[in-house]
């Protein structure tokens, strides 16, 4: 997940939920410089599949 795709999905978290970055780290379950690294850096191709989750509203995984 590029910088700008990650920047965007915490733009798009905070226009569509109300979501701060701090709120951002705490679904993602980091911390709040995590969140600043990966808008500079980018985010491994794990978290761009957990922010699509999130996005979408999936809940996590649970066994049937």
């Amino acid at each position: 997940m590029t910088a700008d795709d990650f920047t965007a999905w915490t733009r798009f978290m905070k226009d569509t939920r109300g979501w701060s970055g701090l709120e951002c780290a705490r679904q993602l379950q980091c911390g709040p410089n995590q969140i600043r690294v990966w808008k500079d850096n980018g985010a491994p191709g794990y978290i761009g599949l957990a922010c699509a989750a999130l996005a979408f509203g999936l809940p996590a995984w649970r066994s049937v």
